[in-house]
């Protein structure tokens, strides 16, 4: 009776950790950015599904059913009185939701180094950084919140503003990064943007 009581654990414990293992691997797969999607130089990426087979064919990516783009990247200069070792930076993208309803949870931008060093953004972000890096008449972004983008109707566009504090010698290498859950593994890598 006890042969029979191994042979059983040998067979239920795997088939249990299989079965509940799976959906824990399908939700960490979810949080990971494993497959890069490089957009094409004019920085747009045009979205319906996840593949990066269509990004030969019409210059850009396909990225969780919404066409990105990136605007540009603006630090503050150096001016006597500020670090000279660090500097704030905006990452400013445009979203157009291509479908109503458009899912977009768990969104991350980062801007990464040719080393791979990576930073993310901060929040919140002190209002007198957003002043800085803003344009005279610029309209101010919003933060990659999912119901920015999710309530938006398809068609119109979304500002996004992301912050971050990174050192000032790695400026001239950095490109952006942006994800999303139901995008990943996937995400779109946005070649380096000159200053704006």
């Amino acid at each position: 009776m006890r042969w029979r009581s191994a042979i059983a654990l040998l067979v239920l414990v795997p088939c249990t950790m299989a079965a509940v293992g799976w959906r824990d691997l399908r939700e960490l797969r979810r949080g990971l950015e494993l497959q890069a999607i490089d957009v094409a130089a004019a920085g747009t990426a045009d979205g319906t599904a996840n593949g990066a087979a269509d990004a030969a064919a019409n210059g850009g990516a396909n990225y969780n059913d919404a066409r990105i783009e990136l605007v540009g990247l603006r630090a503050i200069p150096f001016e006597p009185g500020l670090p000279e070792d660090r500097t704030f930076l905006r990452a400013r993208l445009v979203v157009e939701p291509q479908h109503p309803n458009t899912q977009w949870l768990d969104c991350t931008i980062r801007v990464v180094d040719f080393a791979g060093r990576a930073w993310t953004d901060i929040d919140p972000v002190p209002r007198l950084v957003r002043r800085t890096l803003a344009r005279p008449g610029e309209a101010e972004g919003t933060g990659c919140k999912g119901l920015a983008v999710t309530q938006a109707k398809p068609g119109s566009k979304v500002v996004i503003d992301a912050y971050y504090l990174v050192p000032r010698r790695v400026l001239d290498d950095l490109h952006v990064t942006m994800s999303t859950m139901d995008g990943r593994p996937a995400y779109l890598r946005f070649p380096k943007s000159p200053a704006q």
